[in-house]
């Protein structure tokens, strides 16, 4: 609901479709800055306690945006400074509940476990999105950054119920020189998550473009209301339910051709969003971006903490979303300045030149024996 509310206000503010990219891609600078500190902070503290302060900060800050909007003193600027703050605090909420759940679960367990705690998450987007676009379209932005402020409270509140099996106690001595150099040598030595990190590059690009620009695709493009642009970014949520609760059965499908497949479902559901100003084939196109890019991001990810040493779940989950982040950074004010030129429908036609070089990439990933080892195991 947050997002649906920002890049609406955003693009009412401005009347700029090329704002849009360049929140998004400011959004991500922050993170992109502190993930390698983030990564050595969730390999040396308590997972769970890191969980909560991110949290908190998220709430406290939108509890200031909507003074401010309560103020009437709303801008681009206030909007561009409250997302990069926002996007920093899950830069380290995720790596942190990332590395809780694998500390937790044995790696049989992972793949359903990131499928489902995914499917919840989606699952409460899908909510949100479809809500935000009713609340902002007869409501009013208070109402909305209300509900989101709630939400991010009561979140925090069950956080403090959840106790781990496991609790990461950082007992090594050494310095944090030490840990960003070890982390960088692990890296640098496993050849695998260096092309998990590329595939999944491109997932959370195609994710968070088609998210982003799915206001000026909805008001240009389709020439629709607050309401279609709400319904369009539910159905990308619907699509990541579906993926989420077929999860575990995609990865016993596809086994080592899980990210190829995966890539496939993402390129079809680029054609038919960008491809014609029809609300059957954006809402096509936005429900089987949904499904790829879940399955991509969450299935991989599952991959990833499998073949990852424990004491290493923070750095790898850090360094893959700098990866991940650097890709919306830099690609942010390309795509803008596409929407803009040639339209908001080119940005998912634009898209299909990444997607199809990472498909190239996964057929060469399919083959490598760690890959295969892994995605051949029964998940449970």
């Amino acid at each position: 609901m947050y997002f649906v509310m920002v890049t609406w206000l955003l693009i009412e503010l401005t009347g700029e479709a090329f704002y849009t990219g360049l929140l998004v891609s400011v959004g991500f600078l922050p993170g992109l800055v502190m993930n390698l500190l983030f990564g050595v902070i969730v390999d040396r503290f308590d997972r769970r306690l890191l969980t909560l302060c991110s949290s908190w900060v998220s709430f406290l800050t939108l509890c200031s945006m909507a003074f401010i909007i309560w103020g009437g003193w709303l801008t681009a600027l206030v909007i561009m400074l409250t997302h990069m703050v926002i996007q920093l605090t899950g830069s380290l909420f995720r790596p942190a509940m990332q590395a809780f759940i694998a500390e937790n679960f044995t790696k049989e367990r992972l793949p359903k476990v990131f499928s489902q705690t995914s499917t919840a998450a989606i699952i409460g987007g899908l909510i949100g999105s479809s809500l935000g676009g009713v609340i902002i379209g007869f409501l009013s932005e208070i109402a909305a950054i209300g509900i989101v402020c709630v939400a991010f409270l009561v979140a925090s509140i069950a956080l403090f119920g959840i106790r781990g099996i496991q609790n990461n106690k950082y007992t090594a001595k050494k310095s944090i020189k030490s840990d960003f150099t070890e982390g960088f040598r692990y890296l640098r030595s496993n050849r695998l998550l260096l092309q998990l990190f590329g595939v999944m590059f491109i997932g959370q690009l195609v994710f968070h473009t088609c998210i982003a620009f799915l206001s000026p695709y909805t008001i240009e493009y389709l020439n629709q209301s607050a309401q279609i642009y709400g319904l369009l970014d539910a159905f990308v949520s619907i699509g990541g339910v579906i993926a989420g609760l077929l999860g575990t059965w995609w990865w016993n499908k596809s086994k080592n051709y899980l990210s190829v497949s995966s890539l496939l479902v993402v390129i079809i559901g680029l054609l038919a969003i960008g491809s014609a100003p029809s609300l059957f084939f954006a809402f096509a196109g936005a429900l089987l971006i949904g499904i790829g890019t879940t399955w991509i991001r969450v299935l991989l990810q599952s991959v990833q903490q499998i073949a990852t040493d424990k004491a290493f779940h923070g750095r790898m989950s850090s360094y893959r979303m700098i990866c991940n982040q650097g890709s919306v950074v830099i690609s942010g004010p390309i795509l803008g300045w596409i929407a803009s030129t040639y339209g908001a429908n080119m940005v998912y036609i634009a898209l299909l030149l990444p997607v199809v070089a990472a498909i190239i990439f996964a057929f060469r990933q399919s083959k490598h024996e760690g890959f295969i080892q892994i995605t051949k195991r029964k998940t449970a």
